[in-house]
Formats: structure tokens, C-alpha cells, sequence
């Protein structure tokens, strides 16, 4: 019997086709400045109504970015509305009361900025790039989505075309796929094993009512983090901030969900058949959550096998690249890790591709070996100080 990355007995992993063995955690922290953007430098300030303000003043940054962030993802559905954050994401560029029609975003590229979203697990979010005399704009619009946002029930149908859409989208790639497969076996209780987009059913039934309250209970300052980066001055924003979110109501924060994953006490497999072409495959080990002691420890096994970006906040790629120099390089095709900071503990994937005739098992093998490796014989010092050297380098923003 071998220990998970959290020192608890029982090997808590999963593998697509394939036996698992735990990673050992090294026990190192991940210390130093960030450079140019240092994230020490950052204020922060909370509204009377629970809004969490950011600021991080860069004078020399030739834009300005401002994110809002809610406390609200994939993990709060109910079993039948899986899909509903995501859905009500896609409604929140639509309009609101003091941006009509498509001005939530028109009046953006107007003064020539950029905006995006995403959903997640554990949060929703929305942000702006746009010159520094247009933050005003960018806060404007954040404190209209939050209180303001239009939500005809007129809209409902052409946005569930758009949202099932996607999810069709992503049904043609075997990887994407096979990621959800291998997350809905490794987490057999918790909501992480839901898909962020939804079940096809769900998202089918999905009401106007639905979205509305849903948005009235989590679109509230109490559950936000508003975070303004650039040539800016905190004092400014905060008073500009006040001015337009401290009057709204705070409500209350959304909780996690209660659920804790029981322990896994053994192998769990899966196996997909289609005609893909090539063998996809992925490895699910469980592992630390980004409030445990141990996370930054694993950010620095991760960089050790395989190389990184550090805390990894690219959801929908689903991993990064093994690098040429990694202990893990030249196993697979297109081999990939992926270990982002959840609330709750999550999962670290190691992923790729192999040609149809060749060997999974000679696969696994060479795998364990790497890091059974790892596990008996810890990185040397200079390896150790490379891979936080690197680390700290994939910090800086």
C-alpha cells in the first residue's frame, strides 16, 4: 500500500487503463519576491457590504485591468441544474440597465480594451484591459452586472443554443472528453466531479426563474473580489469603487458545498473506445488543495517531473507542456501535466498521447519508474533550487 500526496494511507488516485502509486510531497516553501508586478505590493481594502477590494498600483503598466471575481462555480449546483453558473455567465454579457443592447462589451472595444470571462469550479469571472483613463468604464460595468444585469426571458433560448453549442464543441475532442470521464470517477461524492458547462439534460432544462435567482443569491459584493491592477492610485479607486458598489446590498457569501471526498482505497480505470486515432490517456493522483501546507511543496514536485506554470489557472487547456529538461520528457507525445489551486482538494494529471499500437502497459512502466524515482531518490539541492528558481520565475505576471 503506498500514501497519497497528503501522507493519508490507501493510494487515492485514478488511471485511465492503468495500477498508481502516490507522490510524495517535498517538503519546501516557496519563498521570494515576484519581480516587476510583485503581488506583496498589493492593498487590500473590504467595503462596509463585504466587498473585497485589490489594488495593486503599477505605475509604469501602460493599461489598466480590473477583475471581479464571485465566490460562486460549478461546486454550488444541485444535482438536475449542473451548467446554471456557466449559463448564467453567458447571460451577464448580454445587457444591463445602463449598458443596453451589446454595450456590456461594445463600449469596451470602443475605447480599445479587451474583455473576457470564465466559469470554474470555485468561482465565476469577469475582466477588462483598457487604457488607464478608462478605468471608470470598467468599473461601471462590473457594478452594472452586479446589480443591474438584464435578464429577459426572451434571451434564455438563443443563449441555451449558444451554451449547448459549446458543449457540442467540446464532445469532438477525445482529450476533453476524457478529461470529464476520468474527473467523474475520481470524485464519486464531491460536486468537482461535475462538468463546468453541465450535463446536456440540465442545461436543456434550465429556466428563466432558474438564472434570475440564482443571480440575485450569488451576485452580491458580500461574494465578490473586485481586483484593480495598473497605473493607478488605490485611494482613488477605492473612492471611485465606494461610489459605485457601497450602497448595494451585501447579502450573504456563498458556501462551499459540506461534501468532503471519502478516501479512494484503491485503483479505479476507465476506457473509453472510439476512433480517435490515437490512445489518449490521463492519471488522476488526488492532491492538496491550495489552502493546504503542502501545496506549494507540490507546485515544486510538479516542476521537478515535468516543468510548469506554477499556479496553473489554464482551466480549459487542461495542462502544461512537459519541458525537454523534465524528468518526464520523451515518455509520450503531447505529455502534459496539470495541477490548478482549488478550494478544496483536487486532483494532479499527468496526460498525452500514445500511437494505437503501441503499448499502454510498457507506458505505465516507464511512468511509475519516473516517479518511484522521484520518491526514492528527492531532487539534489541545485535541482531543488532550479525548480524553485523556475517557480518564482513563472510567478511574476
Amino acid at each position: 500500500m503506498t500514501n497519497d500526496a497528503s501522507g493519508r494511507k490507501g493510494a487515492r488516485s485514478v488511471r485511465r487503463w492503468w495500477s498508481t502509486i502516490g507522490c510524495a510531497a517535498l517538503l519546501a516553501v516557496v519563498t521570494g519576491r515576484l519581480g516587476a508586478f510583485d503581488l506583496a505590493e498589493a492593498q487590500r481594502f473590504r467595503l462596509d457590504n463585504g466587498l473585497t477590494v485589490i489594488v495593486l498600483e503599477v505605475p509604469s503598466a501602460p493599461a489598466v485591468s480590473v477583475q471581479m471575481l464571485y465566490r460562486v462555480g460549478a461546486r454550488n449546483e444541485e444535482v438536475g441544474e449542473t451548467g446554471l453558473t456557466h449559463f448564467l455567465e453567458h447571460m451577464a454579457f448580454r445587457a444591463s440597465d445602463n449598458f443596453p443592447d451589446t454595450g456590456l462589451v461594445s463600449s469596451i472595444y470602443a475605447v480599445g480594451g479587451e474583455w473576457h470571462g470564465y466559469t470554474w469550479l470555485d468561482q465565476t469571472t469577469y475582466f477588462e484591459t483598457l487604457p488607464p483613463d478608462s478605468l471608470d468604464l470598467a468599473l461601471k460595468i462590473e457594478a452594472d452586472r452586479m446589480a443591474r444585469l438584464q435578464i429577459p426571458a426572451s434571451d434564455v433560448e438563443a443563449e441555451r443554443g449558444a451554451v449547448l453549442a459549446e458543449m457540442h464543441g467540446y464532445e469532438n475532442d477525445p482529450a476533453t472528453v476524457l478529461h470529464d470521464t476520468v474527473l467523474a470517477v475520481a470524485f464519486l461524492q464531491h460536486p468537482y466531479r461535475n462538468n463546468t458547462i453541465g450535463w446536456e439534460s440540465d442545461v436543456e432544462s434550465i429556466r428563466h426563474d432558474d438564472l434570475v435567482e440564482f443571480y440575485r443569491r450569488a451576485y452580491s459584493p458580500a461574494n465578490a473580489v473586485l481586483a484593480v491592477v495598473g497605473p493607478v492610485s488605490a485611494a482613488k479607486v477605492l473612492e471611485e469603487v465606494g461610489e459605485l458598489f457601497g450602497d448595494l446590498p451585501g447579502a450573504e457569501r456563498t458556501q462551499p458545498p459540506p461534501t468532503v471526498e471519502p478516501p479512494q482505497n484503491g485503483v479505479r480505470r476507465v476506457e473509453l473506445l472510439g476512433a480517435t486515432g490515437r490512445k489518449h490517456f490521463k492519471i488522476a493522483y488526488h492532491a492538496p488543495a491550495v489552502t493546504d501546507p503542502d501545496f506549494a511543496a507540490f507546485l515544486l514536485v510538479q516542476q521537478v517531473l515535468a516543468g510548469g506554470r506554477g499556479v496553473n489557472f489554464g482551466q480549459n487547456e487542461f495542462g502544461d507542456a512537459v519541458l525537454p529538461a523534465s524528468r518526464l520528457a520523451g515518455i509520450a507525445d503531447d505529455l502534459a501535466t496539470w495541477y490548478p489551486p482549488q478550494a478544496a482538494p483536487y486532483v494532479f494529471t499527468i496526460g498525452g498521447s500514445i500511437d494505437s499500437d503501441a503499448s499502454t502497459a510498457d507506458l505505465e512502466t516507464h511512468l511509475q519508474t519516473v516517479i518511484d524515482t522521484l520518491i526514492e531518490q528527492p531532487p539534489s539541492e541545485d535541482e531543488l533550487a532550479t525548480a524553485r528558481r523556475q517557480l518564482l520565475d513563472e510567478l511574476v505576471f
